[in-house]
């Protein structure tokens, strides 16, 4: 029975191979490619999308053929399955979800938009019947009862927007694919061959087949559809594959997940600890930062050995009944990244930061609640010399008796972020406090045009009419932080960072704004 598991996966990976070539073929035709745009599509020329379509396709191709072969060798143990009410509700979601990554990728819905329709579809999957019932997590069990629903729909969630999270380089979100769903129908298979495991081997050989074109440099993507329609199969096969009924969700598929779901975890606390939107975009993500550390094959490779390492040992501990041994492997891999600051040492240094400034927050006595401040520097991706914009910025606030000031820069193309903030220790009551904030721009780009690339809050005591001319004297000088962020990015444009430097102050609106080289040159920070 072995060979229907070989079978699914050859036949699936045959079936991508002549799939792609026309799906990519067509997207080009009907204009269904992703353009560079200087800013956050860094790709040198239009790629065409659609490849989940071709995914989809010899997925369906992979599991009828092997059906086939099924009846015509086995006995027709499987035969009708696919027709059973689960698989089909499974294939019919996965072809809804396909359909609104199409959408998404032609027409570009709004994040909320698209995350309403997710919901509607995992909704229709949990209401037919996978349901996780019961967590099952490194040795621990826990009954959820009414609470099935929600972690299930929450559950399945994360995966699709895991692997579209992670989907931003060429051949990411495919190797990732393609370990997990051998891992997954590993799993499935303990007891014997079953659908699940087949199921699993036809999608990572449909996957197979495509990273031959997707693997750098990409002739096609996966898109929105492709990534999400994967992430809703991992999602729905890693509960099934747990036990022969949908009712457990257990340590081993979470422990096989754990690259992608480590990528969407740190996104989401990069974005709530800057005060992001949940929707913005950056070039933060694991594969953007080991892709600029080790260039595009070496970045796949290093993916492909962590997932390999969290897989294996996830097999292994369920084979064994070790529980605990999948938890080691993804405690050492999560840990190398950060050790090594290949990944997840930013948003480490957030998350202590911000419990740093809780405990002292609750240290502080009250008589030194008003007089104390706390101030946090994190250099997110990249070495631009942004305490030169920043320091100034601290000594207008002190100047001028501000609560709070912080700064948020995102710059994609740059491969830039940097999120600094300066408060008291209590801030002024909601009544009593003026809040301000207020887009940064900047002309160094491409071709020359304004571009927003991030935002600058501020926070002052409201006390007396005094407070018009504090924020009318800051936002005259807003006129002239826009020089100062200019001339670190042409020094980042010009790839000349490597020298001292001596903060500059904010310039007297009688001086001249432009700083001189000798004022802004500096170390780089070594940041990630």
């Amino acid at each position: 029975m072995i060979w229907l598991l070989l079978a699914s996966l050859a036949v699936s990976t045959a079936a991508a191979l002549v799939l792609v070539p026309a799906v990519r073929a067509l997207a080009c035709q009907i204009g269904m490619i992703d353009k560079p745009d200087a800013q956050r599509k860094l790709h040198t020329k239009p790629i065409a999308l659609g490849g989940g379509v071709a995914v989809f396709g010899s997925l369906l191709v992979g599991c009828i053929l092997t059906l086939l072969l099924d009846v015509q060798f086995f006995g027709g143990k499987f035969s009708g399955v696919l027709m059973s009410g689960h698989w089909k509700l499974l294939f019919v979601a996965a072809g809804a979800i396909l359909a609104v990554g199409l959408i998404d990728d032609r027409w570009a819905l709004r994040g909320r938009q698209k995350l309403l329709l997710q919901c509607m579809i995992v909704a229709a999957i949990a209401g037919g019947g996978s349901m996780i019932r019961e967590l099952s997590l490194f040795g621990f069990e826990f009954q959820l009862g009414l609470l099935s629903l929600p972690v299930t729909m929450l559950w399945l969630l994360i995966a699709i927007n895991a692997l579209n999270l992670i989907d931003g380089a060429d051949g990411m979100a495919t190797t990732v694919g393609t370990i997990v769903c051998l891992g997954l129908g590993i799993l499935s298979c303990r007891d014997g061959v079953s659908f699940n495991g087949i199921v699993c081997f036809a999608l990572a050989g449909s996957l197979m087949g495509f990273l031959a074109f997707n693997r750098p440099p990409a002739t096609i993507f996966l898109g929105d559809a492709g990534s999400m329609m994967i992430g809703l199969f991992v999602g729905v096969l890693a509960i099934w594959s747990s036990v022969k009924e949908s009712t457990i969700l257990a340590s081993a598929p979470v422990a096989i997940l754990a690259i992608p779901l480590f990528d969407s975890t740190a996104a989401i606390l990069r974005r709530w600890l800057t005060g992001r939107s949940m929707y913005a975009t950056d070039r933060a993500h694991l594969h953007h930062l080991l892709q600029a550390k080790f260039g595009s094959h070496g970045m796949l490779v290093v993916v492909a050995v962590l997932c390999l390492i969290t897989t294996t040992l996830s097999v292994v501990a369920t084979f064994f009944g070790l529980p605990w041994l999948a938890g080691i492997g993804v405690v050492f891999v999560l840990g190398l990244l950060i050790v090594t600051r290949s990944f997840g040492y930013a948003e480490f240094r957030l998350v202590l930061s911000r419990m740093a400034g809780i405990y002292r927050s609750f240290s502080t006595s009250p008589r030194d609640t008003e007089s104390r401040k706390l101030e946090r520097q994190h250099a997110l991706q990249g070495n631009g010399a942004w305490e030169t914009v920043w320091e100034p910025l601290v000594e207008f606030a002190k100047s001028h008796d501000l609560a709070s000031i912080k700064i948020d820069l995102n710059m994609a193309w740059l491969h830039e972020g940097y999120h600094a903030s300066w408060q008291s220790v209590r801030l002024p009551e909601k009544a009593n406090q003026l809040s301000m904030s207020v887009p940064l721009f900047t002309r160094q780009t491409m071709n020359e045009s304004e571009m927003a690339i991030g935002r600058l809050h501020i926070i002052a005591p409201a006390n007396t009419p005094m407070i018009y001319q504090k924020v009318a004297e800051f936002v005259e000088r807003l006129d002239e932080l826009g020089p100062q962020i200019d001339h670190v990015i042409e020094q980042l444009s010009a790839d000349d960072t490597s020298h001292d430097s001596k903060v500059f102050h904010w310039p007297k609106r009688s001086e001249t704004v432009a700083p001189t080289s000798e004022q802004t040159a500096r170390q780089p920070t070594g940041a990630n």
